[in-house]
């Protein structure tokens, strides 16, 4: 949780599922005070203080890697994307909250995906960038992290745009297994491609499918 504005945004993703729902807030160090305000009070939230660093990436993954998901079948990634190097950056981010938990009977079919245990990942066709050309400046970057991982033959371009999806956290245990922390991402910039978070942002796909898990968009069809 970076612009702290959006919190209202997630809260009423929250609902369209279930008030009891756990919610895992990432935010910057910085901000813990005013976020532990906003959220004073609401059931089961949990707070994750970190670094401001790696964008969403680095935070989400300190939270996979701490275990906090583990008891979880099925996770909703969101974050407070905003992009304001896009002139719809508040569009995008709009729409995916809507594609991915804005209405509750597309948000359980969604959910019901992860009935079938091979589910690994499940999110929007229509983020779903698999052309060449969403490589830019990562793919070398990506190989590198798919080779750590043991998934160096899984290599295949195909990742939300984004980073936000549903996914099953044991689909994600080749990436945890690299023990990434936030210092090994690098400095914020302002940075637009070519670093760690980008590359990693390829890898989720790339993570499920190395440990024979599929990855589906929201009407259940195969991503491929």
């Amino acid at each position: 949780m970076y612009y702290l504005d959006i919190v209202p945004e997630i809260l009423d993703a929250r609902k369209v599922l279930d008030a009891r729902v756990a919610l895992h807030l990432t935010v910057p160090f910085d901000k813990v005070g005013e976020l532990d305000a906003l959220v004073s009070g609401l059931p089961d939230i949990v707070l994750h203080a970190c670094e401001n660093r790696g964008r969403d990436i680095a935070p989400f993954l300190t939270v996979l890697n701490s275990g906090a998901l583990d008891r979880y079948d099925a996770v909703l990634k969101l974050h407070t994307k905003r992009s304001p190097h896009l002139r719809d950056g508040e569009v995008r981010r709009k729409l995916l909250f809507a594609m991915l938990c804005g209405e509750q009977h597309a948000t359980f079919r969604a959910l019901s995906a992860f009935e079938d245990a091979l589910i690994g990942m499940v999110g929007w066709r229509d983020c779903f960038r698999s052309d060449p050309l969403y490589w830019m400046d990562n793919e070398e970057r990506v190989r590198s992290v798919a080779e750590r991982m043991g998934a160096a033959d899984s290599v295949k371009l195909g990742f939300f745009e984004g980073s936000m999806f549903w996914f099953r956290p044991s689909a994600f245990s080749a990436l945890r297994s690299l023990h990434l922390a936030p210092e090994d991402f690098e400095a914020e910039a302002h940075q637009l491609d070519g670093t760690l978070h980008h590359a990693v942002e390829r890898c989720f796909t790339i993570a499920a499918r190395s440990k024979g898990f599929l990855v589906k968009d929201l009407r259940g069809r195969l991503l491929d």
